[in-house]
């Protein structure tokens, strides 16, 4: 007589481990019955075997129905919510998590993978929501745990926070260092020659050509290669800084062109990126250009024609797309005779140049570029008397803008008013044709002569008055300090 074959369950695959489970409706077998499953008995047997293998899954899982309430924990799960299995079937999920998003993915029918979850003050999870369909119709939600070992998802979130932290600095300091600052606003000044190169310069910026900016040091020639990337088509890529004067002429190749790995003693083991490899797709600027070696001259103009070039020690050429803007203090066209300058780098960048004037020619954005000064230096209520603003458009300005802003900054360290006077100017601009005079330049009998010997008399009585003590000497003389100190040294009292 033949017996009927029974199905294998799970329960007695596990007899040893497990305590039998009432007879209840087995949630796997309400999402396995359907029009291509007839036979509930398959099913049921299916669906052990299911139960069987989540229950030994390295991860937590819950299946809930369309209404968010639990049909199925597998033991990972209950031991987590510190629970039984029976107590858990039939609640719905926000009895465990209370702030659980499965309501939500049962709505939009939506997948949310990788979420953060907190279970616990001290426990936090990561876990998927997966909905379960048919057809078109959400039937329920399967909830499960990215990570078994809990302790160690907290570890690692707070590394990957503090990682997310290091990547978020450093990307700043490279957008910063990789980044113009200026623009054409901010080029201070209501000159005729100023503002014609501005124009020039905005012109030439909407071209993809090489620029020539001119104009001697301290002038604002980095300020108008800013501007120029940032007009341009170019401006959100990298702007590529490199002064040619502040590089040892030795290094200066290995760091425009980069190298290979062994290229020369001290390279590093994996090479390195030269500063046209980072201007790809931006701008290169090259400041001081007329102290770029000649070998290096000749590299740079085969780069600006073909587009390539090599690493040091490197065969693979390197293609790059970029645009050039150089500045130089120096009279190209003379170190083209002495030979110090190749002419046809010259050619291939003069043709389009901006020429920046010298401080001395604009004496009237003085004022203007005074105030901006003090708004940096967060005084903007400070001013300057009309002396020694006379005194300042007389002056000469070799150091040009540059100069003018270490005079502010000087001046308002020694101010104790919220005026700038004379005496708190330098004496190279309060006495601009004396310079470094000393006495013995004051000839006997002249009137110059007679006032130097009585100030300097008038110093020194000031001096044994106070016992060469310089602020009550300065005091009784009604001048500064370091106006003091300067007279002294001039008269070669100190």
């Amino acid at each position: 007589m033949d017996m009927e074959t029974k199905p294998v369950s799970a329960r007695d695959l596990k007899a040893s481990e497990h305590k039998p489970e009432p007879e209840t409706e087995h949630p796997f077998k309400l999402i396995l019955e359907s029009n291509a499953m007839k036979d509930a008995q398959g099913a049921e047997a299916l669906a052990k075997v299911l139960e069987l293998i989540v229950d030994n899954v390295y991860s937590g899982i819950i299946v809930c129905d369309s209404d968010s309430r639990i049909l199925y924990i597998n033991k990972f799960y209950a031991d987590l919510l510190q629970t039984t299995r029976e107590k858990a079937i039939g609640q719905h999920i926000k009895n465990f998590f209370p702030a659980s998003r499965l309501p939500g993915v049962v709505e939009t029918g939506e997948m949310e993978l990788g979420r953060k979850c907190s279970l616990r003050a001290d426990i936090a999870l990561l876990v998927n929501r997966i909905p379960v369909k048919m057809g078109n119709k959400t039937v329920g939600v399967v909830l499960q745990t990215v990570f078994k070992n809990y302790a160690e998802i907290n570890e690692l979130m707070a590394r990957l926070s503090l990682l997310q932290r290091e990547v978020n600095y450093y990307k700043r300091g490279l957008d910063s260092v990789l980044s113009a600052t200026f623009d054409f606003d901010t080029i201070i000044g209501k000159n005729g020659r100023l503002l014609e190169a501005k124009r020039m310069a905005e012109k030439y910026a909407k071209t993809d050509g090489a620029v020539l900016v001119q104009g001697p040091t301290g002038s604002g020639k980095e300020l108008f290669s800013h501007a120029i990337h940032l007009a341009s088509d170019r401006r959100k890529g990298a702007f590529v800084c490199v002064n040619c004067a502040a590089i040892p002429r030795e290094l200066l190749e290995s760091e425009l062109f980069g190298y290979e790995e062994g290229a020369f003693t001290g390279a590093r083991r994996k090479g390195k990126a030269g500063r046209i490899e980072l201007a790809d797709r931006g701008t290169l600027f090259l400041d001081e250009i007329g102290d770029l070696p000649l070998n290096a001259q000749a590299k740079l103009l085969r780069v600006l024609e073909d587009g390539r070039f090599e690493r040091l020690g490197g065969l693979k050429p390197v293609q790059v797309d970029f645009r050039l803007v150089a500045a130089t203090n120096r009279d190209l066209r003379a170190m083209i005779h002495r030979n110090e300058f190749r002419e046809d780098l010259f050619y291939r960048l003069n043709t389009m140049s901006v020429n920046i004037p010298p401080l001395s020619d604009r004496p009237e954005d003085i004022p203007e570029l005074a105030h901006h000064f003090f708004m940096v230096l967060e005084r903007p209520h400070m001013k300057i008397t009309e002396p020694a603003m006379e005194a300042m458009k007389s002056y000469s300005w070799p150091g040009n803008i540059r100069e003018l802003r270490n005079v502010i900054e000087r001046a308002v360290s020694l101010v104790e008013a919220d005026a700038i006077d004379v005496d708190q100017l330098p004496e190279e601009i309060r006495f601009p044709k004396m310079g470094q005079v000393k006495m013995s330049d004051f000839p006997d009998g002249t009137l110059a002569g007679e006032m130097a010997a009585m100030e300097k008399k008038i110093l020194e009585r000031a001096l044994v008055q106070t016992q060469k003590k310089m602020v009550k000497a300065a005091k009784i003389l009604g001048i500064s300090r370091s106006t003091l100190y300067e007279k002294c040294r001039r008269y070669e009292i100190l």
